[in-house]
């Protein structure tokens, strides 16, 4: 249920917008990430019947080990990106908390933008990409710390994760 998702940001202020960016300049303007927990919210919206399904609950970033999400509304459940299933979304988050996007340089094409302390990180799957047959993107958004994940699947399954204290 967490696997997709995309969101566009419009940003209404001045921006410095690097399309394509090159790793060296991203890397400079994010924060490291650290282990963290907060609530969360999740919409994921299914094309194919025109629904959107919603869930909250609290959610769990161990920086060495992955991120666990504890679902308490509609129902209980437990997902964690650290399973077998869910092995190449967690490198990506895990790759990006440890600011080694040189390993996603492979898959991924990067596009940044940045106004104030508000950032904004697009991660779009080479065609070339064994990614490409089941992702189109993965958008990361935040401050300090990331306030929101969008992905977006081929099958165009969005799924939009907003993260708060």
């Amino acid at each position: 249920m967490r696997k997709t998702l995309l969101l566009t940001l419009i940003l209404a202020f001045a921006t410095t917008v690097f399309a394509n960016t090159p790793l060296a300049q991203i890397i400079n303007e994010l924060p490291e990430l650290k282990s963290t927990e907060c609530k969360f919210r999740q919409e994921k919206f299914l094309p194919s019947s025109n629904i959107t399904l919603k869930s909250s609950g609290d959610f769990r970033f161990e920086k060495d080990k992955g991120v666990t999400f504890y679902t308490t509304y509609p129902i209980k459940s437990t997902a964690s990106y650290t399973s077998k299933e869910y092995r190449h979304i967690n490198s990506v988050i895990t790759a990006i908390s440890n600011k080694s996007y040189s390993r996603l340089e492979k898959d991924f094409t990067f596009f940044f933008e940045k106004s104030g302390s508000v950032w904004d990180l697009k991660l779009v799957p080479k065609n070339d990409s064994a990614v490409s047959n089941y992702l189109k993107s993965i958008e990361i958004q935040g401050q300090d710390e990331i306030k929101k994940i969008v992905i977006l699947a081929s099958d165009s399954t969005r799924t939009a994760i907003h993260f708060y204290k």
